[in-house]
């Protein structure tokens, strides 16, 4: 009898200790967390991250490596490079045109020119060479030179104005300025409310100056 409880006792132990050393449920792996629905976790751009550039007339957060902004921000020129192309976007306040020149000799003169605005939702540039101090900037088409603008776009929303665009660093015509990297390129600029090449800048104008990088 003593023998047959000792063996009762010995057996309900080991089945106590088997329970007491079986595993719980695994722990759920990363996809397993994901909510409902979800296929793969999502994955965001890090700040300072570039991002394709697209002349659509939008400027998006880190499109562009650089900007500068004039007139307490009615005109701000945003802009980055590859080895070879400038890609730039004008934002100005206003529903006309808006310009930028590069490397004029004395006030407007000899100055590389993109001109443009939204017209009934059609995009317009000019790519220009102001021929005088105080203008004219006629097409260099006109002066037997090439039009160079490789993409652009643009938009016209609440009162602002953005025109997008590339050309190529050098782009071989006469009436371009070749730009190189780690150049301090100095420019004008300009805007007005009119959709019109030969209505004056009445809103602001300026000059500045910014570095290819």
């Amino acid at each position: 009898m003593k023998r047959t409880v000792m063996l009762l006792i010995l057996l309900g132990g080991l089945f106590l200790c088997a329970a007491c050393t079986e595993t719980g449920p695994a722990e759920p792996t990363p996809a397993e967390t994901l909510s409902p629905g979800t296929a793969t976790p999502v994955v965001t751009v890090s700040p300072g991250t570039a991002v394709p550039w697209v002349a659509d007339g939008s400027i998006g957060e880190n499109e562009y490596g650089d900007s500068v902004a004039f007139a307490n921000g009615k005109m701000a020129v945003y802009w980055k490079t590859d080895p070879d192309t400038l890609y730039m976007a004008l934002r100005g306040e206003g529903t006309g045109w808006v310009s930028i020149g590069f490397e004029p000799t004395t006030a407007m003169k000899d100055a590389d020119m993109l001109f443009g605005y939204v017209e009934d939702g059609n995009v317009v540039l000019f790519d220009m060479n102001s021929t005088g101090t105080f203008g004219p900037h006629p097409p260099d088409t006109d002066l037997g030179g090439t039009s160079d603008i490789l993409a652009y776009g643009g938009s016209e929303s609440g009162g602002v104005t953005i025109i997008e665009f590339s050309r190529l660093m050098n782009t071989g015509d006469a009436y371009d300025r070749t730009l190189t990297h780690g150049q301090r390129v100095k420019f004008i600029w300009g805007l007005a409310n009119a959709d019109s090449a030969t209505f004056r800048h009445n809103i602001a104008k300026g000059s500045g100056e910014l570095v290819l990088a």
